[in-house]
């Protein structure tokens, strides 16, 4: 039998989680930036629509596993504009939303590495993290 990846452990421990804890949502596939940078450009809304939310959510890209990803709310609307139409086949769950107030003075790099690291701590205990090998880099 072939050795899952960390990728696939986590995956698949996310989605339990998610499946059981978190509210899924629909998102529209906005512009495509093409970057790694999805908590940079979901902040840069914010700028331009101070009534636009910050969302940070699971998204589960399939064959390819999953991510704490940075999106935007509109006037209710969940918007991908890091994937753009690369997003039309992942599965969003709402983990949380912060509006511009929220993020005031806030470094959106660290911001992202404490998410992760927060839901790894949600999904794995340290002896998992390290069994399994389990980075921020798979999450």
């Amino acid at each position: 039998m072939k050795k899952k990846s960390e990728r696939q452990i986590v995956y698949e421990r996310a989605w339990e989680y998610a499946k059981d804890n978190l509210r899924e949502i629909s998102v529209t596939a906005g512009e495509y930036e093409g970057s790694q940078r999805c908590q940079h450009i979901s902040r840069q809304l914010l700028e331009k629509d101070n009534k636009a939310l910050v969302v940070v959510a699971l998204s589960f890209v399939p064959k390819s596993g999953v991510n704490i990803h940075f999106i935007n709310n509109v006037n209710g609307e969940y918007i991908d504009n890091t994937l753009g139409y690369l997003s039309k086949n992942n599965t969003y769950f709402l983990i949380s939303e912060h509006s511009l107030f929220d993020l005031e003075g806030v470094d959106m790099s660290k911001m992202l590495v404490q998410e992760k690291e927060k839901m790894l701590g949600v999904l794995f205990t340290e002896d998992e993290l390290s069994e399994y090998s389990i980075t921020l880099a798979h999450i």
